[in-house]
């Protein structure tokens, strides 16, 4: 159990932070241009509350260190849990003009590419395509507008091969995980929370 134990680390500081309003020490906010940003809060449960209504942003953690890629070719896994009252149904997040979404965890790598696993809306589950923003940004889809019912989701991803299978080249270290939420382009309230973000050793 103990060496079972030892291969598990929480990535956040969610676990023994207290509860309450606003970003928690040691997350940073990065925000939208000319967007305000959504509404942070801090739960009993430990878990994040992100609200965005017309608004948008990212709060992003840092780790220390950062996890590298194994030299074997067995990596290691992110899991977490989520979940989404807020179906965004004329969301389209291939299009700048309609990229909103409940929620977002977004994996950062030390080469500055990074990959958003995405609740989406029309998009397929496991679709994966580049950003509008760029091909250093990729999406991944992983629920849709229909299971935004208020239920938990738990989920389970290799951001190493998952970087390997998008670029087509060796995996970076990551060395942040945020979390995003947006509803700036349609205008209406997104609202979802998060927790649990662990790393699983291979």
């Amino acid at each position: 159990m103990s060496v079972l134990l030892a291969l598990a680390q929480t990535l956040t500081n969610l676990a023994i932070v207290p509860p309450g309003p606003g970003l928690p020490p040691g997350w940073k906010l990065t925000r939208m241009q000319g967007v305000e940003p959504p509404i942070v809060e801090i739960t009993r449960a430990h878990t994040m509350r992100i609200t965005a209504t017309g608004q948008g942003g990212m709060v992003t953690y840092r780790l220390r260190p950062a996890i590298p890629p194994a030299p074997s070719q067995r990596q290691g896994t992110i899991s977490w849990r989520w979940r989404a009252g807020t179906p965004l149904r004329g969301a389209d997040l291939k299009r700048r003009a309609g990229d909103d979404s409940p929620i977002r965890v977004v994996v950062t790598f030390q080469d500055g590419r990074s990959i958003a696993y995405a609740w989406g809306n029309r998009e397929s589950r496991g679709e994966s395509f580049a950003s509008w923003a760029g091909h250093n940004r990729m999406v991944v889809i992983l629920q849709r507008a229909e299971d935004a019912d208020g239920s938990w989701h738990e989920e389970r991803r290799d951001p190493f091969s998952d970087y390997r299978r998008l670029w087509n080249r060796a995996p970076k270290p990551f060395v942040a995980v945020g979390f995003s939420t947006d509803s700036d382009a349609l205008k209406i309230r997104a609202a979802a929370e998060i927790g649990d973000l662990t790393w699983h050793a291979p």
